[in-house]
């Protein structure tokens, strides 16, 4: 071991910090350690550092011991609280001494004698980091790193720490934490930069005031020389200085400065200064800039800190055209079309959406969270700023004033946070922000407008169409309609009868009825028999009739199905009224007028004598005038004789000068006299009293078969006085009541004010065409309209036909019992709620209207009770978990949480034991475990937070599902799982075979105190007593393979934690080899896997079938209440619940969320063009493969006919390669091998490192022979490589033994960190995207330092472009449950079909 003496004589010379010479050596050792560290570490430090004592002899144990505790009375100690009899300097001191060790020591002695002292050689592996311990590692590169090692050093060292330790949390702890400038300043100037850059950037993201004093720092080197700061560095100052509204510091870190970034922070200051469109034309001058500079997409152009400037300039501006563009930006920042409203740029897509009226409000989205302090702190602030930008009008529940109430402390906490970091410009947002929460107006130049108008929310929860079969509440299967021909002066022409039937589909079309069929038809309709007394037997004729159209007419008012000419769909509402008379002043003289106007009689046909029955019709007739008042009503004018006398007096040149004596008065009594026999309309100075006039409204609502007339009127003065459309018509009315005239002038401004407000409340109603009159066909609506009417204060009355009311009682969650009681693995649920009225409803049939997707129960004689949307929400959560039987409806145990959320707010009769389990879930929740203290590894704070997330599960008696990216380390946060439960029981591992050395090599290095054994390496008769005799401390890996040979055995005992690893492997939940997982028994399961969802949603239910057995139901009330609905219809209340479901039990981190350093990842896709021969060659076996399926469908079973077509895609897909691979015989190379060609040789030329990957092993060798022979170095590995030679191989990649990886699609897909590599080459795409992104995942992940680029090969005119589209969609599937989006259904055999025929 070499003794690498620290330069006694030189530290001597120093000063001491009041020490004694003995204390001062025994500081010094600590400072040279760094972190905590024991008596026993520090006396060996200075046993090989050659520092003695004032006798001239070796420091001993007892000298250590002594001075140490008299440094610890001087208060110049600080304990290790998880860790006794361990410590270390306090900052000012340690950093003082760390100078002195630096001033008095050359070269790397500092970093040698670290090594010295704990045993290790840095230099003894390029691949492994050879020590698992922290605290010597934090040393060690404190002193590589202050003692002024190379730029490459450093980069090496980084590389090889990344590849098992947080290289972030050391180089936190060896540099930044606590913070010396003066020595940082010794740092070799590359990687100094680089350190100052992401602990500023951590300030101006995450308000990391830990990194404070670097920015400080920062900030005076830049006044000392900005010269000397890289350009990134002076970047993110410009960043900071941006954020803290410091003017002199923006302008000073971007002098000279021209390119994109720096032009996006300058628009921000313009943003920030509330010039909102000159910040727009800046931002996106400087997005094209970086796109140019950068190249790709453009997305994540900029760093998010001054991305959101963007946007908000466009909010402030506030035009749809504004938000749209705002719109696009966000999604493409989220990187996904359909993003979680719930964080980040998801947010801001939902708050647009809400606003553009794209998408009802989720309000949860604009509500404080229990995990602010965990939160992002950007995002919080953006959720405060977009809750206030939607109003607290819009985000509120009920009552918008709670809503300030509700932030306030979540504000308060975000406010603390900005101000210690000094980002004063993200403060004045803030409080501009929390101003406009709590009602009072925002500052000047704000991006939301003092007293701005708040759009309301305009789109509620989408809601399901009623069935058909629920319209008609008799369960009529005939019915008779009335149509009415009318001609242009309103002259009733032709009264028919139609018959319509009603079959599973509905209502039919309507046929004509014979008049034979009706005459005397005692089983008629009450409706129909009145009109059926118009029915005449013809003249001279026994069965030949004809129809009274007088006396039909007279009939027609309020019956339920009367339809117009081609319009058999839709019913209108027939009512009788009196004709109008108006009195109007023209040209000094009171002219009257009647409308309707009465028709002159008709002129006799001097061809035909009608008889006496014939000339009264037909005089009834000319009396009778239909006149259309809407879409859906018609108003009936019968003149009386004396409305006919009147208007045959008034009608011709009739008039009355107004200058008469007397003739003012004159006309009032006769307007007092007229107004028994007409709606009277004059000008109001005729009346002998003006009154107010009522501007709200009237809903006159009409039951029309199974649909329901709306009609909204006003009645200025009064009930009994005429009613006119809202908002239009005459200004000035004049009517009679009772012995006066009474006069009134509208408003007509307020009256459109009411009526805005009805379609504000009721969004369903089209006011496209500016009407007021609606035939609502959707049941749900008609109830949702009858409900909500009443409550509105601009309707002042809602009128209904005599005797066709109809009353909505509501119904809410605390008018709701439940009764819980234990049974077995079950809870068992019953209930019943009681309406205002002492109406009482049971659970099961409020059950069943949820189910039918229906907010109102049937009570019957016209009464409905109406679910509240909160109640309804209840009730489909509760039915997402029940299961029903003959004693009615049960939970299982496992959902008790659930059980509990969703009754909050109903009354509650639970039994004992179901208390005590909702009692140890809210303990379990309550526990902040500890990382145990034998884990050898420090793990990342979302690492550590999924270990607590599993502990407190555990402890809760439920399982989990741990579905990190792939490279996020699931496997380290399981081991830590595995060693604070060793202690409980044994533990089994279930992994592919491939991994299951993996497991072994990770647990002896992160967790030695645990004895693992791998099953497969333990002689066949050993296994059994190996099984057996496992317990506490134990831990065994088994393959899947083996597992489901040894089925029996391994579910014959009990398994105190139980995890599988990359749980894909049990999405087939019929497969033997789940069966065997799900039998086996255990107290804790875990299910660790990158991608839950793979192709269908069944996979997710079979990996919770293991977790959390009966959560999900079983799989065929999974497949009805999720699956189907989700994958084949996209409801998005089915997929909403779901999330909700599992969401306590799945913990999901992408690498975009948690490792904001990991380099960014570009897919491009490289479409080949083939050359006419390949064309032609790939043409003839696609149309040869669309015959074969042809034939298979007509012949074959589904099952067979299916894996026919997979079959003849599979050939296609070969052919897209090459086609050698289906045609050898015919020698054409591929486009695709050239296009590979050429783009190894550039990535080759240019240094880069790439994984290749294939499905297919023979196209792979193609490719293989091409590097051969152009001299290009690489490795291989398919399915068949044995697991030693394909570890070999692995590392000697990583050790820069080869330029390209050629990997197998399958084999590749997990299990291998290969981070030398910066491309991916995808040669054909897969069906399973998820596989992709497992072998993309092989290059970027922890410890990668470059940006990685993906190539897919796509042929052009192949099946291959099909297959890319479809990968969206299979995203989109997963994202809906894991995170919010879309869901989309997966390729039928029919979608299969269509690629063969249509892939050209």
């Amino acid at each position: 071991m070499n003794r690498t003496a620290l330069n006694a004589p030189a530290l001597e010379m120093l000063d001491r910090h009041g020490l004694t010479p003995d204390q001062h050596r025994v500081a010094l050792a600590s400072a040279l350690l760094w972190t905590f560290r024991s008596n026993t570490d520090l006396h060996r430090a200075l046993s090989l550092s050659g520092l003695q004592n004032s006798s001239g002899k070796a420091l001993t144990a007892a000298d250590v011991k002594a001075a140490t505790q008299k440094l610890r009375e001087n208060g110049l100690l600080v304990d290790d609280p998880s860790r006794a009899a361990t410590f270390h300097l306090v900052d000012a001191l340690r950093t003082a001494l760390y100078r002195q060790l630096l001033e008095s020591s050359q070269g790397d002695s500092l970093p040698r004698l670290i090594a010295d002292v704990d045993r290790f050689d840095p230099t003894r592996s390029a691949y492994y980091w050879p020590t698992g311990s922290i605290p010597t590692t934090i040393a060690y590169v404190r002193a590589k790193f202050l003692s002024g090692a190379a730029s490459e050093e450093l980069s090496h060292l980084r590389s090889v720490l990344g590849r098992s330790l947080d290289w972030n949390v050391i180089v936190g702890e060896a540099i930044l934490w606590p913070f010396d400038g003066e020595s940082f300043q010794r740092i070799e100037p590359i990687w100094r930069s680089r350190l100052a850059y992401q602990a500023i950037a951590s300030v101006c993201i995450f308000s990391a005031q830990a990194y404070l004093p670097v920015a400080d720092w920062a900030v005076e080197a830049l006044a000392d020389d900005r010269e000397a700061l890289s350009t990134d560095l002076r970047l993110v100052l410009g960043d900071l200085a941006m954020q803290r509204g410091e003017s002199a510091l923006l302008e000073a870190a971007l002098e000279g400065l021209d390119d994109g970034l720096s032009a996006a922070i300058r628009a921000a200051r313009l943003v920030i200064d509330g010039q909102w469109g000159a910040g727009q034309a800046a931002f996106e001058a400087a997005l094209k800039q970086c796109k140019s500079e950068l190249g790709g997409a453009g997305k994540h152009l900029l760093p998010d800190s001054v991305a959101w400037f963007y946007p908000l300039s466009l909010l402030a501006q506030a035009t749809p055209r504004h938000l749209e563009l705002a719109r696009k930006f966000c999604v493409a920042e989220s990187g996904k079309r359909a993003p979680s409203p719930y964080a980040g740029w998801g947010r801001w897509v939902h708050a647009i959406d809400v606003r553009l009226g794209k998408a009802p409000l989720e309000r949860a989205a604009f509500r404080p969270t229990r995990d602010v302090e965990a939160r992002w702190v950007l995002d919080s602030l953006w959720a405060v700023l977009l809750a206030a930008w939607l109003g607290r009008e819009t985000i509120a529940e009920r009552n918008p004033q709670t809503v300030a109430e509700q932030w306030r402390a979540s504000i308060d906490l975000l406010r603390q946070d900005l101000d210690s970091c000094r980002l004063r410009t993200l403060t004045h947002i803030l409080d501009g922000s929390q101003a406009v929460l709590e009602g009072r107006d925002p500052p000047e130049r704000f991006f939301i407008a003092s007293g701005g108008e708040q759009w309301q929310e305009i789109l509620l929860a989408l809601q399901s169409l009623g069935g058909n079969a629920a319209a008609s509440g008799n369960g009529e299967t005939t019915r008779l309609l009335w149509e009415l021909e009318i001609g242009s002066q309103g002259d009733l022409l032709a009264v028919t009868p139609l018959e319509q039937k009603r079959g599973q589909r509905g209502w039919g079309r309507p046929r004509p009825l014979s008049l034979a069929r009706i005459a005397g038809n005692p089983q008629l309709a009450g409706a129909d028999l009145k009109v059926a007394r118009a029915v005449r037997l013809e003249h001279g004729y026994r069965n030949r009739y004809r129809i009274d159209l007088a006396a039909a007419i007279a009939a027609l008012p309020g019956h339920p199905c009367i339809v117009l000419p081609g319009a058999a769909e839709q019913f209108v509402d027939l009512s009788e009224a009196a004709p109008e008379l108006e009195l109007l002043r023209v040209d000094g003289r009171y002219v009257m007028r009647v409308e309707p106007p009465l028709r002159a009689p008709v002129a006799a046909n001097p061809y035909s004598v009608p008889d006496a029955d014939e000339r009264r019709q037909a005089e009834a007739l000319r009396l009778v005038t239909l006149v259309a008042d809407g879409p859906q009503r018609l108003r009936l004018v019968r003149f009386s004789p004396a409305q006919q006398q009147a208007a045959q007096l008034v009608s011709g040149r009739f008039s009355v000068p107004a200058d008469a004596p007397n003739a003012q008065a004159e006309v009032a009594k006769t307007l007092q006299a007229l107004a028994t026999h007409f709606h009277v309309h004059a000008d109001p100075a005729q009346a002998t009293r003006q009154v107010p006039s009522d501007s709200r409204l009237r809903a006159e609502l009409s039951p029309l078969g199974d649909d329901l007339s709306l009609r909204l009127v006003v009645a200025p003065l009064g009930a009994d006085g005429p009613r006119l459309p809202a908002a239009a018509g005459r200004l000035r009315l004049m009517a009679v009541r009772g012995s006066e005239t009474v006069g009134t002038e509208r408003d007509l401004k307020s009256e459109r004010q009411h009526l805005e407000a009805v379609l504000d409340a009721l969004p369903f109603l089209d006011s496209g065409d500016g009407g007021s009159e609606w035939l609502i066909t959707d049941p749900e609506n008609a109830l949702a309209v009858v409900e909500a009417l009443p409550t509105l204060p601009a309707i002042a009355a809602v009128d209904w036909p005599k005797g066709k009311s109809v009353r909505v009682l509501t119904l809410d969650s605390h008018q709701l019992g439940v009764k819980i009681a234990r049974e077995r693995d079950w809870f068992r649920v019953s209930g019943q709620a009681t309406l205002d009225e002492g109406l009482v409803v049971q659970l099961e049939t409020l059950l069943s209207a949820s189910r039918a997707r229906s907010r109102f129960v049937p009570m019957g004689d016209g009464v409905y009770a109406a679910l509240t949307r909160s109640l309804k929400q209840k009730l489909n959560d509760l039915s997402a978990v029940l299961e029903t039987d003959k004693e009615g409806g049960k939970v299982p145990t496992i959902a008790a949480a659930w059980l509990d959320e969703i009754l909050d707010g109903s009354e509650v009769d639970a039994s004992k034991d179901f208390r005590q389990a909702i009692d140890r879930l809210r303990q379990a929740q309550a526990l902040t475990p500890k990382l145990p203290s034998l884990l050898q590894a420090s793990l990342r704070p979302y690492q550590e937070d999924g270990y607590q997330w599993a502990i407190r599960l555990a402890t809760a008696g439920v399982g989990g599902c741990l579905a990190d990216d792939m490279g996020l380390g699931k496997t380290l946060q399981a081991l830590a799982v595995l060693l604070e439960r060793a202690a409980g029981g044994a533990a089994l591992v279930i992994a592919p075979t491939s991994v299951c050395g993996n497991w072994l090599a990770e647990t002896l290095r992160f967790a030695p105190s645990i004895n693992v054994r791998v099953y497969s390496e333990a002689g066949e008769g050993e296994r059994e007593e190996l099984l057996a005799k496992a317990g506490p401390q134990d831990l065994l890996i088994v393959s899947y393979t083996l597992l489901q040979l040894a089925q029996e055995r391994f579910s014959g005992r009990q398994w105190h934690t139980l995890i599988a690893d990359e749980a894909q492997a049990i999405k087939n939940a019929a497969a033997k080899r789940s069966q065997a997982v799900f039998a086996l028994d255990a107290d804790f399961r875990l299910a660790l896997t990158g991608t839950p969802v793979e192709n269908r949603l069944s996979d997710l239910w079979s990996i919770m079938r293991f977790v959390n057995p009966g959560l999900l139901g079983s799989h065929r009330r999974f497949d009805e209440r999720f699956a189907g609905p989700i994958e084949r219809n996209r409801d998005r209340e089915a997929q909403h619940v779901l999330k909700r479901l599992v969401g306590p039990f799945v913990l999901r981190r992408t690498k975009s969320e948690v490792l904001q350093e990991l380099p960014a990842r570009t897919e491009l896709i490289l479409t080949v063009t083939p050359e006419a021969a390949e064309a032609a060659h790939y043409e003839a076996l696609r149309r040869e493969a669309a015959n074969e399926i042809d034939a298979s469908l007509d012949s074959a079973p589904q099952a067979q006919a299916r894996f026919n077509i997979l079959a003849q895609l599979t050939r296609l897909r070969r052919a897209a390669c090459d086609p050698r691979l289906c045609s050898p015989e015919l020698g054409i190379v591929g486009a695709k091998v050239q296009a590979f060609s050429e783009l190894a040789s550039e990535l080759v030329s240019n240094g880069h490192k790439a994984l290749v990957f294939s499905q297919f092993v023979d196209f792979l060798a193609i490719l293989r022979e091409y590097l051969d022979g152009s001299g290009i170095a690489c490795q291989y590995l398919d399915g068949s490589t044995p697991a030693a030679e394909r570890t070999r191989r692995v590392a000697a990649f990583q050790a820069g033994q080869g330029d390209l990886f050629l990997i197998s699609l399958k084999a590749g897909g997990f299990g291998l960190n290969l981070t030398a590599a910066d491309y991916v080459v995808i040669t054909d795409p897969w069906w399973n995207p998820a596989t992709e992104d497992q072998a993309m995942g092989r290059a970027h992940r922890i410890g990668q330092l470059r940006p990685v680029t993906v190539y897919r090969l796509v042929s052009k005119g192949s099946v291959e472009e099909r297959i890319v589209e479809l990968h969206h969609e299979k995203r989109a599937l997963a994202e809906s449950i894991l995170d919010e989006g879309e869901a989309s259904a997966l390729p039928s055999t029919e979608d299969l079909v269509a690629l063969i025929r249509g892939a050209r």
